[in-house]
């Protein structure tokens, strides 16, 4: 998937621009997973939405940090650029 993403975003534009892209895109879309994730699970759980509203968004926010902005940050170290 970030490899996938990586050489999508540099087919439009150059290597020195596609960081800037990179890692903000990774971060909205984990971001979304998560909240997305919680609110299925919270759905289907039968718990009350609005309540854990709040806890949903928080899960999401983690979410977005680790596994966008800190897998993000590891996929670049690692890939060949």
């Amino acid at each position: 998937m970030y490899r996938g993403l990586w050489d999508f975003i540099n087919r439009f534009m150059d290597r020195s621009h596609a960081v800037s892209v990179f890692l903000p895109v990774m971060i909205i879309g984990w971001t979304l997973a998560g909240v997305l994730a919680g609110i299925m699970v919270c759905s289907f759980a039968g718990a009350d939405l609005m309540g854990s509203l709040a806890e949903i968004i928080c899960a999401g926010g983690y979410a977005g940090i680790i596994l966008g902005l800190f897998g993000g940050a590891f996929f670049l170290y690692r890939a060949d650029m």
